[in-house]
């Protein structure tokens, strides 16, 4: 079954050369914060993938799940361990003009406790301030599927204006990191950038007032709310497609749900069709699900219909496929906008579009050892 993203709807953040970098730089830093794309570059170090022996997949599974959650990111770059990897460190992390270089470096691979295993100490050579928090948090992610995790030795931390994550050299582990990392994209470069209120704050005597206003029961005279829906210019800007994919990979409600947030999200609404032990008073124990040939296609048009329809939302929808139990998700969708009630009202009928339309199939198991067919 096809895995492949459907992630072309957002323009990337225009980068400059040498002349007025700085003006630049902070410009496609600007841009990249407002529509949520970074550009991102994914190092492989791996000395046997460099010279063939064995196919690299944990690059390209990082380049997949960046370019899902709506960055910019070129094919991997596959280099040898040590001095290979120097080069490709030094030259996106000092031998670009700054305005050129990533917003974000992922190195997978060599973290590990073999003796050639030196992307860490690389790493730190060109790190300005490490983040030991996220690299506890890519523990964390890891030890919920293997004891192995806490085993990689990686260094995360913020190399001038670029965020550098390494990741051990598997798929797991990049699915892992990556989940990890991305939500952080548009916090960390807030606060890069200056922007005090990305961060917590001691409570201010404006703050106090507002904790009074909120106490009135009645508006004050001439006040008039804000926040209503349609406000903002981001309301009647063009929604976007972030992910429409048909997949055999399991399914996160909350990977889903921020991929679809944005530093303009005021609500995401989420739903997950989970698989329950039960269906016309017969218990059920597992189910097959079947996708034909066309489905992600169907699954896109859908998503992009409800796109034109709606202004200022962001969509997020995955169905999985294969052998599924009894608590597993089968289908997450997510809409993200400024207001709640756009949210809820184009989640609702996506997920009824969905079902409807596209072409997947369930088999039941049911408790006494017989299977049936149905329609979603």
């Amino acid at each position: 079954m096809s895995d492949q993203p459907f992630d072309q709807t957002q323009q990337p953040p225009v980068h400059g050369g040498a002349s007025g970098e700085p003006r630049r730089e902070h410009d496609a830093r600007h841009t990249a914060e407002i529509s949520g794309t970074y550009r991102a570059v994914v190092l492989v170090a791996s000395t046997r993938a460099a010279a063939g022996t064995y196919p690299d997949k944990s690059g390209p599974t990082a380049v997949t799940l960046i370019r899902e959650a709506g960055h910019e990111c070129s094919d991997p770059v596959v280099v040898a361990d040590g001095e290979p990897l120097r080069a490709e460190l030094d030259h996106h992390l000092r031998g670009l003009p700054v305005a050129q270089r990533p917003d974000l470096l992922i190195v997978s691979g060599g973290t590990g406790l073999m003796p050639d295993d030196v992307t860490p100490e690389l790493t730190r050579e060109y790190l300005d301030r490490e983040l030991p928090g996220v690299v506890h948090a890519i523990w964390d992610a890891g030890l919920r599927n293997t004891h192995t995790a806490v085993l990689s030795r990686g260094a995360v931390g913020v190399s001038g204006r670029t965020l550098v994550a390494n990741l051990p050299g598997s798929r797991g582990g990049v699915k892992d990191g990556v989940g990890v990392i991305l939500p952080l994209l548009d916090h960390v470069f807030q606060q890069l950038n200056g922007h005090r209120d990305a961060g917590h704050q001691a409570p201010s005597a404006a703050d106090d007032r507002v904790d009074a206003d909120a106490e009135r029961t009645e508006p004050a005279a001439g006040y008039q709310p804000s926040g209503v829906q349609g406000d903002h210019p981001v309301d009647r800007a063009p929604s976007v497609v972030v992910t429409a994919r048909v997949t055999d990979n399991r399914l996160d409600a909350a990977e889903v749900q921020a991929a679809a947030a944005s530093r303009t999200t005021g609500a995401v609404v989420g739903f997950s069709g989970l698989v329950r032990d039960h269906d016309g008073g017969r218990p059920v124990t597992e189910l097959d699900y079947t996708a034909h040939p066309t489905a992600q296609n169907v699954l896109l048009r859908v998503c992009e219909e409800l796109a034109q329809e709606h202004t200022g939302v962001r969509i997020v929808a995955e169905h999985r496929t294969g052998r599924l139990r009894v608590g597993d998700s089968a289908m997450e969708v997510a809409v993200a906008a400024s207001h709640r009630k756009r949210a809820f009202e184009v989640c609702d009928a996506l997920v009824d579009r969905i079902k409807q339309r596209v072409p997947i199939w369930k088999e039941q198991h049911l408790g006494d050892g017989s299977k049936e067919w149905v329609n979603l």
